[in-house]
């Protein structure tokens, strides 16, 4: 007999049931829950890691600020304290919206850990929910709600997007650790600065050392990310491009989820 979504067989000496199999989810909730194989997904950390890049420099370029690199922020954080620097005197406002608000998507994004993360809805809604708040943040600078210039960016009404921002960054940040790939932080190099100076193997070949792949993939995204922030910014399209590209490339991203391969496991 059938019972919680597993088979028993009774034992007609003892009368107790023990469990045979437990079937495989079936239908559009079984898909869903089916955790994906990993290989490959390295590569979407990577476009997570030119996300990350291509928001900073935007944010910055605009507000004096980051989204992503928390060090960066904790850094002005700091140089508040003195007053500095004088031209940007709510600049540590900024920087301590965005840190909060990045804590606040770590833990947040967090309580998914006994929902299946790895598995293809949740990645699907974790990466639907960080475009959705890019989308916002875009939106509002878009429509002039939000200055997009640093001669506007004392006014208070910047740290509305610090928000979404700098929460569906800790949402990504969240993803990189499900994933599992440590050379891939998406959103500070240091540490992949770090692996990359210490690696014994960095000379082998391509197929051979796969961590400094990832590594070396990983300084290059982000700068691309950064060198195309700036480009954009200073296009007509402006800092309203940057975050709509970002979210374009996360709704993708949630659709890739969709369709990725699962795990045999």
């Amino acid at each position: 007999m059938a019972r919680d979504g597993r088979v028993f067989e009774k034992d007609p000496e003892t009368g107790s049931s023990d469990v045979l199999t437990r079937p495989r989810p079936s239908g559009l909730s079984g898909y869903l829950s089916q955790d994906i194989r990993l290989q490959h997904a390295d590569m979407i950390l990577l476009v997570c890691s030119f996300i990350s890049g291509l928001c900073d420099s935007g944010a910055f370029n605009a507000w004096s600020c980051f989204v992503s690199m928390q060090t960066g922020n904790t850094i002005f954080l700091g140089l508040g304290a003195s007053g500095l620097p004088v031209t940007k005197p709510y600049g540590w406002l900024r920087s301590m919206i965005a840190i909060i608000s990045f804590l606040f998507g770590c833990f947040s994004f967090s309580l998914t850990r006994n929902f299946k993360p790895r598995s293809r809805g949740m990645l699907s809604v974790s990466f639907a929910v960080q475009a959705i708040l890019l989308t916002v943040a875009a939106v509002l600078v878009q429509t002039k709600v939000v200055p997009d210039t640093t001669d506007g960016s004392e006014s208070m009404k910047v740290l509305i997007p610090l928000v979404f921002l700098g929460f569906q960054a800790g949402g990504q940040v969240w993803a990189s650790e499900v994933l599992g790939f440590k050379e891939i932080p998406t959103t500070v190099l240091t540490s992949v600065y770090f692996g990359l100076a210490s690696d014994v193997r960095f000379m082998q070949g391509i197929k051979t050392n796969p961590s400094r792949n990832r590594r070396l993939g990983a300084v290059c995204a982000l700068l691309l990310g950064a060198i195309s922030g700036g480009w954009l910014s200073r296009s007509r399209a402006g800092i309203p491009a940057v975050f709509f590209v970002a979210a374009g490339l996360k709704y993708v991203i949630s659709a890739m989820w969709l369709i990725w391969v699962a795990s045999s496991a």
